[in-house]
């Protein structure tokens, strides 16, 4: 019990006599440097030439990355591509859609239920049905291919059988449902 009192008191001492010769060496040095100078001397360096030439140097002999066209195109890169494209342009008709309907009588604009309804009444079949096609594939390829990824987030599916097999189940699917609605 004695002998950690004993090393606690002693290793106090040495931290306040530590402390006690670094404080008396500070004072030493302020005492004997001229006034206006600085006690610590810096030197400039480029930091920019330190950090960045080197990486220009690994760059020049870096190779270039191959670009996508020198790949064979696949089915999961074109159903990738168009099912963002579906989905952003899902979202953009259906906001736009929104605020011109909210926002269109406010300003003037014809583009309200009774007005749309006449318009569209006035289109030749092949005409209504056309555009019931164009606005229901995207939809309902979306929803197919979000099922599929749904369906891939189980790990199920994810041999090259099964991605190809998935796909074109998707494609066939949204079709088939794409023209059901159209002719509705």
């Amino acid at each position: 019990m004695f002998a950690p009192r004993v090393a606690a008191s002693l290793r106090t001492a040495g931290r306040i006599q530590t402390a006690a010769v670094a404080k008396n060496a500070f004072v030493r040095a302020r005492v004997m440097a001229p006034v206006g100078t600085r006690i610590l001397s810096t030197s400039q360096s480029n930091q920019k030439e330190l950090t960045v030439a080197p990486l220009v140097e690994q760059r020049k002999n870096r190779p270039t990355s191959p670009h996508l066209t020198i790949y064979q195109p696949q089915l999961t890169w074109y159903m990738s591509m168009f099912h963002r494209a579906t989905g952003g342009a899902l979202a953009v008709g259906l906001y736009g859609g929104a605020i011109a309907y909210a926002v269109g009588p406010l300003v003037g604009l014809g583009f309200d239920a009774a007005t749309i309804t006449s318009a569209i009444a006035t289109l030749p079949v092949a005409a209504k049905v056309a555009g019931k096609f164009i606005v229901a594939y995207p939809f309902t390829y979306h929803a197919f291919n979000g099922v599929r990824h749904l369906i891939w987030d189980t790990a199920s599916k994810l041999t090259l059988k099964g991605v190809y097999s998935t796909g074109y189940t998707v494609l066939g699917l949204s079709t088939v449902s794409a023209l059901a609605l159209a002719f509705i």
